[in-house]
């Protein structure tokens, strides 16, 4: 069977009217025999100073599409101005 069913929750914070952060994770449990369950979670926080934006996100993810060992993730920050 190739189903697979996912378990996920996040929560998003506005510190104040600049600066935000937010949290998440999920499982998705394969049920293929010979699968792992993939685990994912990611933060991420921005901060607005007028019309400049700054960003940053960490997002990991372990035995991505059930396969055991195949992890990943993803670090970004971003700087943005708007005219």
């Amino acid at each position: 069977d190739n189903d697979a069913d996912r378990t996920h929750i996040a929560a998003s914070f506005a510190v104040n009217e600049d600066l935000s952060v937010s949290w998440g994770m999920s499982t998705v449990a394969f049920e293929a025999s010979g699968k792992t369950d993939q685990e994912d979670s990611g933060f991420s926080a921005s901060y607005t100073m007028g019309s400049m934006s700054l960003t940053a996100s960490f997002n990991s993810s372990d035995n991505v599409g059930g396969t055991s060992g195949s992890d990943d993730t993803h670090k970004e920050i971003s700087l943005a101005f708007a005219f």
